[in-house]
């Protein structure tokens, strides 16, 4: 793993991939609600505090080894999630401010793609948050055999484009973004946390085209 996030050449900049929750829309209510409805339907408490950023951030597989351990709980858990209705889950979701006009910026000039930890509701967040047509490759882990941060999964979405690693950057809002980036050497764009290891940083969505025009 490299220790530092490599700096992209922005004439070289083919792809814009984009992480999900807390990037292109706010989930943390949503997915805390989710987990929550889950370990009711088997019995077990709310998920406590120090696990909510934690259920925010990995995939559903993570998230509930991390409340119930690898056992029959999470065995329960799963059986119940591949019935589970999104839709009250998914109304929940929150589109962060000018994402809608930066996407149609962007793809002006770059590809767009998604390569995001969620995974069965993808698809149906994206299509009620009026997104998914602007993507070309949605990528989770069950297409990629892999979750963020391992890198296989970055290789997995580069592969998909035919792109190398120099002509995308990727725009993610955690350490796990982060962990991604530099195990994949992967140009990051760091959203909403100046504290992430990053070749940039924004605060919010109308920055990225300027910032990848060098403006």
């Amino acid at each position: 793993m490299s220790l530092k996030i490599p700096s992209p050449v922005l004439s070289q900049i083919k792809a814009v991939v984009f992480d999900l929750d807390g990037v292109l829309f706010d989930s943390y209510d949503s997915n805390v609600a989710f987990y929550d409805h889950i370990l009711e339907h088997i019995g077990k408490p709310p998920v406590p505090g120090h696990l909510k950023d934690l259920v925010h951030r990995e995939s559903i597989h993570g998230s509930l080894k991390a409340l119930v351990g690898d056992g029959a709980e999470y065995e329960r858990a799963m059986a119940y999630c591949k019935g589970l209705d999104f839709e009250p889950f998914i109304k929940r979701l929150k589109l962060f401010p000018d994402v809608h006009k930066t996407l149609e910026t962007l793809a002006q000039t770059v590809r767009l793609a998604v390569a995001t930890n969620r995974i069965s509701s993808t698809i149906p967040a994206l299509e009620h948050l009026e997104l998914a047509s602007f993507f070309e490759l949605v990528v989770t882990p069950a297409d990629a055999r892999a979750s963020k941060p391992q890198a296989e999964f970055m290789t997995y979405t580069l592969e998909k484009l035919s792109l190398t690693r120099r002509d995308v950057v990727y725009v993610g809002d955690s350490v796990i973004d982060q962990d991604l980036c530099l195990a994949s050497d992967v140009p990051l764009v760091a959203f909403r946390d100046a504290r992430l290891k990053a070749w940039a940083h924004v605060q919010g969505m109308a920055q990225i085209p300027a910032l990848l025009s060098g403006e």
